[in-house]
């Protein structure tokens, strides 16, 4: 009697353990990456410092992406297929195009909760994610943008002639001239409007800027009546340092971002 007893509570524990181990491995981080990015081809690219932070300071497991139990999910902007490495210039295409490719995440992992950190145009993609797609609005547990146009930018702003450099020099190719990239992030588009109109209580939504950030204006990187926003002060100290990214390569910083990622633990404004 005593023997089956002590089977049955073992059998329990194990089942319990297993369903333990289900489930935090069911959590899942998306990491959009934005214009012209050249990550994994740049090994000292931001994206690698941020997983390792995520994988030691979190236990979250990195695999390839489309394996069952990888945690941290390598966002692919190629038309081909969601897994794929993509090359620069493909993250010129369509605002719809990578939507696409984040549905499919969401298809390939049912049962997942997703916590997404996007990198300028990642960020408009996420939240346009999250108001044009139900499946992805469902799941979606929490949401980073940093450095991100969502209020959308207009051919007169000051900063789109530099951004259009950008594109010229780091990711041009043949087909740039049939990209809509551009138009997707028109102050007036339909992508932008979505993401203004957005008022789901689902997802918590923080939005973060640089205040010395020369590509993306801070002013168009924040949507404070509807989501709460946190500023820093940090200066590139390459020279010609664009200030885009300084964040995320700020060990600091991306741990206290992660951690108001995963677990809401506020940070401190510093602007």
């Amino acid at each position: 009697m005593y023997y089956k007893i002590f089977f049955l509570i073992l059998l329990i524990t194990i089942i319990s353990c297993s369903n333990e181990n289900y489930n935090e491995s069911n959590k899942k981080i998306i990491i959009i990456q934005g214009i012209c990015s050249k990550h994994p081809y740049d090994t000292d690219h931001w994206v690698e410092k941020l997983k390792k932070n995520i994988k030691e300071n979190h236990n979250y497991i990195d695999k390839t992406s489309g394996e069952i139990n990888d945690q941290i999910i390598d966002f692919s902007y190629s038309k081909s297929d969601w897994k794929n490495n993509y090359l620069p210039q493909d993250t010129l295409n369509s605002v719809n195009t990578p939507i696409n490719n984040l549905e499919k995440i969401y298809e390939n992992y049912p049962s997942s909760e997703f916590y997404i950190v996007g990198h300028s145009l990642g960020g408009v993609i996420a939240l346009a994610g999250v108001a044009m797609s139900e499946k992805i609005s469902n799941q979606t547990k929490s949401i980073i943008t940093i450095s991100s146009p969502i209020k959308g930018i207009k051919n007169t702003d000051e900063n789109t002639g530099l951004r259009r450099l950008i594109e010229l020099f780091a990711c041009s190719s043949s087909e740039d001239k049939n990209n809509n990239i551009w138009d997707d992030l028109d102050y007036d588009s339909e992508i932008i409007k979505s993401i203004s109109e957005y008022n789901s209580e689902k997802t918590r939504v923080y939005n973060i800027v640089n205040k010395y950030d020369l590509v993306v204006n801070s002013k168009i990187a924040k949507i404070e009546e509807k989501f709460e926003a946190f500023c820093f002060e940090e200066l590139d100290e390459q020279f010609l340092g664009l200030n885009h990214s300084t964040i995320l390569n700020n060990e600091n910083i991306s741990s206290q971002l992660i951690d108001l990622l995963l677990e809401n633990k506020q940070i401190e404004d510093k602007c």
